[in-house]
């Protein structure tokens, strides 16, 4: 399992969050609440002998909401779900995580779409 497909899978067991992980933005009329994240596959570290199989990956995230205290307590869950990587495999065999660091979260109403946002970047190595 890749990293995408673990951290959706860690995602989706917080409640009202099964099959409503997306990546790069949501279906058109997706109702919130849902996640949007945006990932890459990082660049593998490397030491003098070469590329190693160890990488950070960087990854944002996104939690929208049709009501702030819901955004809240989304994030909340989140946030607590990211602390639990470290020094764990995360989905199903997926990437053993390493370290796993965030920023704050910045909030924001999204007026075009009236929804509560919640934005934040995440960084993994494994």
């Amino acid at each position: 399992m890749n990293f995408e497909d673990a951290l959706r899978a860690e995602f989706e067991t917080i409640t009202g969050l099964t099959n409503k992980i997306f990546p790069l933005n949501a279906p058109e009329g997706e109702k919130a609440p849902f996640i949007v994240y945006v990932s890459s596959d990082g660049v593998p570290d490397k030491s003098l002998q070469g590329y190693l199989s160890t990488r950070e990956i960087p990854c944002e995230i996104y939690i929208l909401h049709d009501s702030y205290a819901g955004m809240k307590a989304i994030t909340k869950e989140v946030v607590a779900k990211i602390l639990s990587f470290q020094g764990r495999v995360i989905g199903e065999n997926g990437p053993f995580i390493q370290n796993a660091t965030f920023e704050e979260p910045v909030e924001r109403y999204e007026k075009e779409i009236s929804l509560y946002r919640s934005a934040f970047d995440l960084r993994v190595k494994f």
